[in-house]
Order: C-alpha cells, then structure tokens, then sequence
C-alpha cells in the first residue's frame, strides 16, 4: 500500500509542476518510475532550475530527496567538468554512466557496456541454474526449455531499443 501511496504522491507533484511535452520542445524532461527519477534537460541552468523545484515540492509533501543516491551524468560534445554539480544545499556526483531500470546509460551512447553487463547477468543466471542444466536427469530439450525462458530472457532484456553495429551482433552472436 505505501508504494501505491509514494507513486501517487509522485505523480501529484510531478503534475503540478508541467512536465508534459518532449525534450524536443521542452528545456527539460522528466522520466519516473516508481521511486527511480531522471532529469534530463538541455543546460545546467535548466537542471538546476528543475532539480530545486523538484526537490521543494517534494518537502512540501513530506518526501526527502536522497542526496547519495543523486547523481548527474553530462552528455555533450565536449565535456566540459568532471566536478560534483552543486545545487542549493545538494551536491551531486558526477558519473560516466549509470543504470536506469536495468539498463546501462553512458555518456557516449555506446551499447557495448549494455550487452556486456546482460551478458554477464545470463553468465549469473546460467550458473544459477547449473545443477539443472549438468543434470542426466533432465533431456536435452527439457534444458533448452530452461534456457529458452529463464536465462535468454536475462540477456535480451531491452533489447528492443538496442542500435546494432556489426562488431556488436558478431560479438552477441559469439557468446550466445
């Protein structure tokens, strides 16, 4: 029940402050599921700007913005500081990438560090499922059953919205 509270509260706050549009049109967009919220916007100022007013409708609701968990990420042609961005009383960690809802950002667009990181959680997985998959128990097809719905699904989590680049399928093609 207070997740369901927490997402309404969110929303409320969230309304009052006009987020509707695209970053397209707007200086600043904000994208929230559950308790993960990311604030991209067009200039410092502008995320300065959204971050305070985020951060004071939030108190006048009775939420705090956790200051550790507050990073910021900076994407542009030239990277201009590597310095934690202040922002009235917060301070926020400057990072090169981040995971947001399982999936990996980074400021170079790159999706390698994605498939890599899936890669790895299906690695996670398969092992997970070792004495299952090494079993004379279980036939052959009953193993790619297994693996058809337990640890593939791991690997190709999002991978809808994955932008392939030959070297990329190759490699996938490779491990799995």
């Amino acid at each position: 029940m207070s997740a369901i509270l927490f997402d309404l509260v969110l929303e409320a706050l969230f309304q009052k402050m006009n987020i509707t549009g695209h970053i397209g049109t707007k200086s600043t967009q904000i994208r929230a599921y559950a308790d993960d919220v990311a604030i991209m916007s067009r200039s410092e100022n502008a995320f300065k700007h959204t971050l305070f007013n985020t951060e004071e409708e939030a108190r006048s609701r009775g939420l705090l913005v956790n200051e550790n968990k507050t990073k910021y990420m900076q994407v542009a042609r030239a990277m201009l500081n590597d310095e934690h961005l202040c922002c009235e009383k917060y301070k926020s960690e400057h990072v090169k990438e981040f995971s947001y809802l399982g999936s990996q950002v980074n400021q170079t667009n790159s999706i390698s560090s994605e498939i890599q990181a899936r890669i790895l959680s299906g690695n996670r997985c398969y092992y997970a499922f070792g004495k299952l998959m090494k079993s004379i128990a279980l036939n052959r097809s009953s193993k790619f059953k297994i693996y058809k719905s337990l640890i593939r699904p791991v690997v190709t989590c999002g991978c809808e919205a994955w932008a392939f680049e030959t070297n990329i399928s190759e490699y996938l093609s490779a491990e799995y």
